[in-house]
């Protein structure tokens, strides 16, 4: 009795250190190597380090069991929490769907959501987390009310034009929900909000028309901008990057005001903010590509792949650098969930062939009962088994 006590000890230890190590310290392991990218000019004393991440999709009472939602709110929460441990950013961006059933939830449902976001997605002292609004917050274009829209900038404390400074370099946030100019009461909103944001940009005196001092280049540093859907490509084909969309070949192309904004509203945003830099996320895989659309100035943009374990088997996030002058961009992958499984089915393998290893060598070196303990066979055992054999 004492000996199965023990083995039943031994074995729930070994378990208890694979569960540990896979959903606590594999997450340090993982970003350890995570580090912000250098750029240019590191003198320069106007320097950001952000993190920016996408669609986390939180879940809701009508998606996802319990247990999915339990399991993926953990990984994120581990993953975003090691990240600020080890990294220490300035700033954090999410470029939308921060939950996956914002749109339809009640008001007890996103309450409840709401706080699982402050949980996870927690941060020391005050560094300030900024984001914006994406079509499973609010609703697609179509389906989007003005309720939803006030609950969810009140809650997050975002709006559907937002420039802010830090260190001097601005940061352009949009709800590029609204970004289709039909009409629709966001449409119209947000045109009357871009048009105010780019002319505050470019400080041009009272007696210059704003329609020519929009068409000014922006004096200065040029902002970087972040929004949820990714600005006008036909599809990933054109993207570079080494998380892209499967099966690139076979993909149809991309629907504007859908997959991506439409060109005009690409034209425009890039016309009126002439971002150096711009983040998306919407399409779950990640995409490099550059903007000539709209001005003469090239834009990059990234557009990030999903947070989600939910929707990716590797998540991933962007770590920036970047300074008045300059910019450098380095991806900072979590373990995947691959890994994770793996470890564990190769733990219970372990685990049972150990508990099986008694019997199975019992049975195949013939073992006898010496006492409480198992005495493997003599040579002079198998001598006597192979006289008896041969009948002598």
């Amino acid at each position: 009795m004492a000996r199965k006590l023990q083995l039943v000890l031994m074995v729930f230890m070994v378990l208890s250190i694979v569960v540990i190590f896979n959903e606590y310290f594999i997450y340090y392991i993982a970003l350890w190597s995570c580090s912000f990218p250098s750029i240019v000019d590191p003198s320069d004393e106007n320097i950001v380090k952000a993190i920016v991440l996408a669609d986390p999709h939180l879940l809701g009472e009508r998606r996802g069991a319990w247990i999915d939602r339990l399991r993926r709110e953990w990984q994120m929460e581990r993953t975003f929490q090691t990240a600020m441990s080890l990294l220490e950013p300035d700033v954090v961006f999410i470029v939308g769907d921060v939950m996956d059933e914002g749109f339809e939830a009640s008001e007890e449902d996103f309450k409840f959501a709401f706080e699982r976001y402050s949980r996870i997605f927690r941060r020391p002292g005050d560094t300030p987390l900024l984001l914006v609004a994406g079509n499973h917050d609010i609703g697609f274009h179509y389906s989007v009310t003005e309720s939803n829209v006030q609950r969810f900038e009140e809650a997050f404390k975002t709006s559907s034009v937002k420039v802010v400074s830090i260190r001097n370099i601005p940061f352009v946030l949009l709800n590029s929900v609204g970004l289709t100019s039909d009409g629709c009461w966001l449409c119209s909103a947000m045109d009357a909000k871009l048009k105010e944001s780019a002319l505050a940009l470019r400080r041009c005196s009272p007696d210059v028309p704003s329609e020519a001092c929009i068409q000014q280049p922006v004096p200065g540093i040029r902002p970087i901008l972040l929004q949820h859907y990714p600005l006008y490509r036909s599809s990933d084909l054109l993207c570079h990057g080494d998380d892209l969309a499967p099966n690139i070949g076979n993909q149809q192309e991309f629907r504007e005001s859908w997959e991506v904004i439409s060109k005009e509203a690409t034209e425009t945003v890039l016309s009126y903010f002439q971002p150096r830099l711009a983040f998306s996320g919407h399409t779950h895989h990640g995409c490099n590509i550059m903007h000539h659309l709209g001005t003469p100035f090239p834009t990059e943009e990234q557009t990030i792949a999903s947070f989600s374990w939910r929707n990716r088997n590797d998540p991933n996030f962007i770590l920036l650098t970047a300074s008045t002058k300059d910019y450098s961009l380095d991806k900072c992958s979590p373990p995947s969930e691959s890994l994770v499984l793996a470890s564990y089915l190769l733990t219970i393998l372990a685990t049972v062939a150990f508990l099986a290893w008694p019997q199975c060598s019992r049975r195949w070196y013939g073992s006898r009962r010496v006492g409480d303990a198992w005495a493997q066979p003599q040579w002079s055992d198998y001598n006597f088994h192979w006289k008896n054999r041969k009948g002598t």
